[in-house]
C-alpha cells in the first residue's frame, strides 16, 4: 500500500513497562480497557495483580499511552462497582489525563461463564448493571467534565 495505515492498539494494558516502551512509538491510537480500580476487585474477578498491581500497572501504563496517539479509554461498568471502581477510574482519568482523552462508558456487561458456574464466589455480578447504575456513571463523567459517549 502506499498509504500510511495507523495502528490502533485493543488492550486491556496490563502489560509490562518494557512492553509498552516497545509500543508507545508504534501505536496511532490506543483502544485501551480500564475495568478496575480496585485491586481487590481485579483480583477476585479477575486474577490479575502482580508485585506492582492492577491499578499501578493501568495507570501507569495509560499515561504512557497519552503522551503517545490519541486515546479512548473503554470503561465497562459491572453491577455493584460503581463506588469501587467506576467512580474512582472516572476521577483519576479526569484528574490525569482527561482533556487528551475520550472515555466510552460501557453498559453492556452479561454474566457468564465462572460467574454462572461460581455463584457464590460473583454473587456481585450476577446480573446486568442497572439503568441508575449507568445513569450514575455518565452524569458523574459529565460532572468531572470528562468527555464520554456511550455505545451499546
Amino acid at each position: 500500500l502506499d498509504v500510511n495505515v495507523p495502528i490502533l492498539w485493543n488492550s486491556n494494558m496490563y502489560m509490562s513497562g518494557e512492553s509498552m516502551n516497545l509500543l508507545k512509538d508504534l501505536v496511532d491510537i490506543w483502544l485501551p480497557d480500564f475495568k478496575y480500580w480496585s485491586n481487590e476487585c481485579a483480583k477476585r474477578l479477575s486474577n490479575v495483580g502482580g508485585k506492582l498491581g492492577y491499578r499501578e500497572t493501568v495507570t501507569r501504563n495509560h499515561l504512557i499511552a497519552a503522551k503517545h496517539g490519541d486515546m479512548i479509554i473503554r470503561h465497562l461498568v459491572l453491577p455493584n462497582h460503581l463506588e469501587c471502581d467506576t467512580k474512582p477510574i472516572l476521577k483519576w482519568i479526569s484528574e490525569n489525563i482527561g482533556g487528551k482523552v475520550l472515555v466510552n462508558i460501557m453498559g453492556q456487561y452479561r454474566p457468564d461463564h465462572l460467574v454462572l458456574e461460581r455463584p457464590e464466589k460473583y454473587r456481585d455480578i450476577m446480573r446486568r448493571p442497572r439503568n441508575e447504575e449507568l445513569s450514575e456513571a455518565y452524569s458523574y463523567a459529565e460532572k468531572l467534565g470528562i468527555v464520554y459517549r456511550p455505545v451499546s
